[in-house]
C-alpha cells in the first residue's frame, strides 16, 4: 500500500452510537469526515462526499494534481463511550505507469499528510496526533 497512517485520540466524534445506515457496527467516522471536509477545503485540498466502507468511511481528496483516499476509522476505549483512538490512512493514488516505474510514492513530508496533521493538532479536543510507524 502506498500510504501513511495518522493516529490520534479524541472524544469529539461518535464511537458509541451505531447508526441505522451503518453497513457494519464498526463504521464510525461519518461525523469526522464531515468535520474534516471544510477544514481541508480551507487548506486548498479538494474533497468529494465521503462514503461508507466496511471499515469506516472514505474521503477522496485532491491536492494540486495528486489524488488521495483518506480512510477513516475509530475504536472506542470502552464500548458505549466516544473516547477512543482514530486512524486516518492517507493513501496516495498512482497510475499504473507510476507503479511500474516505482514513482509517485507517498513521502514522509507529503503536503496532504502535513496539512492533515496540522488540522488535527490545532483542535484542542484532539490529542496525541502521531504517525503509525509501519502502515
Amino acid at each position: 500500500m502506498n500510504a501513511l497512517r495518522i493516529l490520534f485520540k479524541s472524544r469529539r466524534f461518535n464511537l458509541s452510537k451505531v447508526d441505522e445506515h451503518f453497513i457494519n457496527p464498526c463504521c464510525f467516522g461519518e461525523d469526522l469526515a464531515a468535520w474534516l471536509r471544510p477544514k481541508l477545503s480551507g487548506k486548498n485540498i479538494g474533497t468529494v462526499a465521503p462514503y461508507q466502507e466496511d471499515f469506516g468511511w472514505e474521503l477522496p481528496a485532491t491536492y494540486g494534481r495528486e489524488s488521495y483516499y483518506l480512510c477513516i476509522s475509530g475504536n472506542a476505549d470502552v464500548a458505549g463511550n466516544d473516547e477512543g483512538e482514530w486512524g486516518i490512512i492517507v493513501e496516495k493514488r498512482r497510475s499504473i505507469w507510476e507503479r511500474l516505474r516505482r514513482k509517485g510514492k507517498i513521502a514522509d513530508d507529503d503536503g496532504v499528510v502535513r496539512l492533515l496533521e496540522q488540522i488535527l493538532s490545532d483542535d484542542p479536543e484532539i490529542r496525541d496526533v502521531h504517525r503509525e510507524v509501519n502502515c
